[in-house]
């Protein structure tokens, strides 16, 4: 059992080394193709620009991204490490964000689903993508959930 838990960790780290260094690579492609190359995956994805809690900075990130009309939700599920990824603290600092998703740009408001309303949510989710079952192995539980709604500081 012992080497299990070995093999799982270290399919953790390669999964999020993988993820870590394929951003701006993974953004280029799906701004380009305008979120068409994920059809090979058959997923949905969108590319969420947070402003950096510590730097000021845009930063972008592509993720998987469930849809139930009108909100968006995304799961902060950093390869099923214990932290959590940097966009999620990024948005916890300021929910404020930018998105694209196919050929649109959206002003959205991120909004961290209570517990209970993340674990409902997380089954529906599950319908949609089953291999997400492996993060909640990982952690032990649900990852953080984002509702991602628009945002209508501007007017």
């Amino acid at each position: 059992m012992a080497g299990h838990l070995m093999s799982e960790e270290l399919k953790t780290r390669i999964e999020h080394e993988m993820d870590t260094r394929s951003v701006s690579v993974g953004v280029w492609l799906y701004r380009r193709t305008h979120g068409k190359i994920t059809r090979l995956w058959h997923r949905r994805a969108i590319v969420l620009t947070t402003t950096g809690r510590r730097s000021g900075r845009l930063r972008n990130v592509l993720v998987q991204v469930f849809e139930d009309a009108p909100d968006l939700y995304v799961v902060a599920a950093n390869s099923g490490l214990s932290k959590p990824p940097a966009w999620y603290l990024n948005l916890r600092a300021d929910p404020h964000l930018t998105a694209d998703l196919d050929r649109h740009r959206l002003n959205l408001r991120a909004e961290l689903l209570p517990e209970g309303e993340a674990a409902e949510r997380w089954q529906w989710m599950l319908g949609i993508a089953p291999d997400y079952d492996r993060y909640q192995e990982r952690l032990g539980r649900v990852p953080p959930i984002f509702r991602l709604v628009t945002d209508e500081q501007d007017g």
